[in-house]
């Protein structure tokens, strides 16, 4: 078995036949690739239409398990993926038809731990195809994080199964952004990873994604990703903290943006939240970019009232 597309599925009836006959019209044999499907608890239609597709294609499989969030999806489908391959396609979006023969021919040519791949916007069915990899060829993963190349987003890097169990690398349960948790330990360890902006993957501006739906949980859990990743700077040589000091600055970033529309309550036991996790300012200190490390002083001086200084630079775009 060549590749295994393992799609994490919830509440998408609209959008989850599209997403598997992408999948389905390609240009290699069932025999060499299989589709997991992992029914994350739907409560919608998803996992009918899933089922009357898989009756006339014998390399769908469908596991249905409680609602648990998409990484324990995610890690479900790896558990049982036998591919040598794996691409985290989201139920939503879809893959280019005809795309797995050049694909594959690439991955086992270059013998490559992982390939990135370019992606497509769709938004009211309007297309557009920006490149985002200013690199492209074959370089380390840890030297792309370095260079700026890399795009946390799961779906767009399709990942050698060996290496992802030979690292232990899966995904953290139960948070928003569970991407950025992931790439930024997976890329660290990639040897050889080859960026392409040929556009693989289509992303659908689905306007009920939990991406795009206000949540304050998303602020709480990008604190949780920049901890797990200062846990993980632990084993990152010298030359490369930086990375990990301008992602947590960003992860710290996106939390008080996404406050923009919280009530007084929940601002102020966010404050209390972040006051509880003032070790993080540190790194912003230590990165290299302005603005971070401004914010790094100033929320060390005033760790209690962190979300009303975050808006007053912002007026002053720093």
């Amino acid at each position: 078995m060549k590749l295994s597309i393992i799609i994490p599925m919830y509440n998408v009836e609209l959008y989850i036949e599209r997403c598997l006959m992408s999948c389905l019209k390609q240009d290699i044999s069932c025999e060499d690739y299989e589709i997991i499907v992992v029914n994350d608890g739907s409560p919608d239609g998803s996992l009918q239409i899933a089922e009357r597709i898989a009756k006339d294609y014998n390399n769908i499989t469908i596991i249905s398990q409680p609602n648990g969030g998409l990484s324990a999806a995610r890690n479900t489908g790896l558990s049982v993926a036998k591919g040598d391959y794996v691409w985290f396609v989201d139920s939503d979006d879809w893959i280019k038809e005809n795309c797995l023969k050049e694909v594959l021919e690439q991955l086992y040519s270059e013998g490559l731990d992982a390939l990135a791949i370019c992606r497509a916007w769709v938004k009211n069915e309007n297309v557009e195809f920006p490149p985002i990899y200013k690199y492209q060829g074959i370089m380390k993963g840890k030297d792309a994080l370095l260079k700026g190349n890399v795009i946390p987003c799961v779906p767009f890097t399709i990942y050698n199964r060996n290496f992802l169990n030979r690292n232990n690398l899966r995904f953290y349960k139960g948070i928003y952004h569970e991407d950025n948790e992931f790439t930024y330990r997976s890329y660290y360890y990639l040897n050889k990873v080859a960026f392409t902006n040929k556009v693989l993957y289509f992303v659908y501006s689905n306007p009920n994604s939990i991406t795009r739906t206000f949540n304050t949980k998303k602020s709480y859990d990008l604190f949780i990703v920049a901890n797990s990743l200062m846990d993980f700077m632990c084993i990152v040589e010298k030359k490369y903290k930086i990375i990990y000091y301008n992602e947590i600055g960003q992860l710290i970033n996106s939390a008080l943006n996404n406050l923009n529309g919280a009530d007084k309550l929940d601002i102020n036991n966010f404050n209390d939240f972040v006051n509880k996790n003032r070790h993080l300012f540190k790194y912003l200190i230590k990165s290299n970019v302005f603005k971070y490390k401004l914010e790094g002083i100033l929320f060390s001086i005033f760790p209690t009232y962190t979300y009303s200084t975050y808006t007053i630079l912002l007026k002053f775009k720093v």
